[in-house]
C-alpha cells in the first residue's frame, strides 16, 4: 500500500514516545506522517514554514513524499 505522506524528523523528544517506530493505518487520512525515511520512496523538501499541528506540540515538515507500507 502506498500513499501521500510527510517526512518529520526523528528528533530526541519523538524517541520518548511508545509509538516512535510505528505507524497507525488510517484509512480516512489525507496525509500520513512518518518519521523513517526507509519508508518513503523519493522525498520532495517542505517550506521551512510547514509544520504538523498535534496537541500543544508544533512539529516541523521536513519533506513529502510517497510512504510505502507493508500490510
Amino acid at each position: 500500500m502506498a500513499g501521500l505522506g510527510a517526512f518529520v524528523s526523528r528528533d530526541i523528544a519523538y524517541l520518548k514516545y511508545e509509538l516512535h517506530s510505528s505507524v497507525i493505518l488510517d484509512s480516512g487520512a489525507t496525509l500520513h506522517i512518518g518519521n523513517d525515511k526507509a519508508r518513503f520512496l523519493g522525498l520532495t523538501l517542505a517550506n521551512k514554514d510547514e509544520f504538523l499541528y498535534a496537541r500543544e506540540d508544533h512539529i516541523l515538515i521536513v519533506a513529502y513524499g510517497i510512504m510505502e507500507l507493508t500490510i
